[in-house]
Parts: structure tokens; sequence; C-alpha cells
């Protein structure tokens, strides 16, 4: 199944702040480079209306209905 980017960022963020750790923290835990977890983490400063549209679309799709890459082109076509 493929994960909604959002929804994943969030549950990140989530971590982090109940774990109390950092990004590299993060990083080392999830066994990717701590620009990564930059960037799952920045979807998070998209425009309120562009994350509850993606957020409506819910997680663990069985094809992709929107990817880092659209979300992020998105905050530039504004």
């Amino acid at each position: 199944t493929y994960r909604n980017p959002v929804i994943y960022a969030m549950e990140l963020r989530d971590l982090m702040l109940a774990e109390g750790i950092n990004r590299a923290e993060l990083a080392r835990s999830l066994g990717v480079s701590r620009a990564r977890v930059t960037q799952w983490l920045d979807l998070l400063e998209l425009p309120e209306c562009v994350l509850r549209q993606a957020r409506v679309k819910g997680d663990h799709w069985e094809h992709r209905l929107i990817t880092e890459r659209e979300l992020r082109l998105q905050r530039k076509g504004d």
C-alpha cells in the first residue's frame, strides 16, 4: 500500500514530539537521512487548504493518489 505523504509527515512530527527527539535522531531510527526527514516535515508547511485536501484522501491507498512532488508544486502555484 501507499501512504498519504501529509498523514505520514504528521505521524513523524507527532512521534518526534512524543519521544522528545530531533530530526537527526528520528532519521537514525528510520534509517534515512536527516535531509529526507526534513523533506517530509516540510510538507506540513504547505497552505492549510492543500493540507486539508490531502488529509481527506485518507491513508493506505492501493495506488498513489497524490505524491510529495505534486504537493510541493501546489505550494509553488500559490
